[in-house]
C-alpha cells in the first residue's frame, strides 16, 4: 500500500514539474541561455556550420521564441569577428549578459 501511495504522490511532483516546464520557454531563463550558447560553442568547435547548427535549432525548439534565441545566439557564435571560446566560456559570457540585461530592465521600471 505504501508503495502505491509513494509512486502514486511521485507522479504526481513529476506531472506537475513537466507541465511548469512546459510552460516556460528558453528566452525567460538566463542559465538555458547559457546552456544553449555553451552547446552552439561546442558545435563550432567540432566544425558544425553556422547552417548545421540553425538546422539543429529548427530540429529541437519549435517555440517561436525559443528559435529565435537560439538563432541570435547562432548569430553571435558564429559571427566573422566573434572570439573563439570554450563552451564554458560561452555558458558563462552569455548568462552574465542575460543577467546584467534583466537587471537593466528590472531597474528602469
Amino acid at each position: 500500500m505504501k508503495r502505491v501511495v509513494i509512486s502514486a504522490l511521485l507522479a504526481a511532483c513529476l506531472a506537475q514539474a513537466t507541465v511548469q516546464a512546459v510552460a516556460q520557454t528558453v528566452s525567460d531563463q538566463c542559465f538555458a541561455i547559457g546552456d544553449i550558447a555553451g552547446q552552439v560553442a561546442s558545435w563550432r568547435a567540432h566544425k558544425k556550420t553556422r547552417a548545421q547548427a540553425l538546422d539543429q535549432a529548427t530540429k529541437y525548439y519549435h517555440d517561436d521564441a525559443d528559435r529565435q534565441t537560439f538563432a541570435a545566439i547562432i548569430e553571435k557564435i558564429y559571427a566573422p569577428n566573434a572570439p573563439r571560446m570554450t563552451p564554458d566560456q560561452a555558458s558563462m559570457a552569455f548568462t552574465s549578459d542575460c543577467a546584467k540585461a534583466r537587471k537593466e530592465l528590472g531597474s528602469a521600471r
